[in-house]
């Protein structure tokens, strides 16, 4: 092989091994949540700066149209699982939308926590796929390159129950897909 050729082949090869790294992460986290062997450790949190510090190191969304709206907003969570959250949800997003795509991050006060929102102009989620694709193994009804396993959204929502919340998705104003997760830092 050419230089060339090898560096390429080594990059593949490490992009693919930390995908299948978050895989399996996912999975034995889920395994894990179904036994009650893995607990929130809440701790006082600035979930504004979380998001942004992950969402500033995300190599996911280099090269992205990316907007970030997030205010010091502190109340009690688990750092990781807010961290894992958001990083699904931007694999998501960039995973099922094309590369000239929009997407907004959001982190809002509401009455009962934070609300935390990735938004795309993409495709979007069709209405009859949108509560069935945060169950494990479960995908929405689109094809193509851009499929999953369906264990990243499954996360998201377990991690927002043990935060007393809940994830869902909307469709957003202007069409796309608007995945959000409320946090009442149980």
């Amino acid at each position: 092989l050419s230089d060339e050729d090898a560096h390429d082949l080594a990059s593949r090869i490490a992009s693919n091994a930390r995908k299948l790294d978050r895989i399996v992460s996912d999975l034995l986290d889920l395994d894990r949540l179904q036994r009650g062997m893995l607990t929130a450790t809440f701790v006082p949190t600035d979930i504004g700066a979380v998001v942004r510090e992950l969402v500033a190191g995300a190599d996911v969304v280099a090269g992205r149209r990316l907007d970030l709206d997030t205010a010091p907003l502190s109340m009690p969570a688990d750092v990781v699982m807010v961290e894992r959250i958001v990083d699904n949800l931007l694999r998501n997003a960039v995973r099922h939308t094309p590369g000239d795509s929009r997407i907004w991050v959001r982190v809002e006060r509401m009455d009962d926590g934070a609300l935390i929102t990735v938004e795309d102009d993409g495709p979007g989620v069709a209405p009859e796929d949108r509560s069935r694709i945060f169950e494990t193994f479960n995908q929405g009804s689109s094809t193509g390159p851009g499929r999953g396993v369906g264990v990243g959204l499954a996360v998201v929502a377990r991690f927002a129950e043990l935060h007393g919340g809940r994830a869902w998705v909307e469709e957003r104003a202007g069409g796309g897909a608007s995945f959000r997760v409320l946090l009442s830092g149980a």
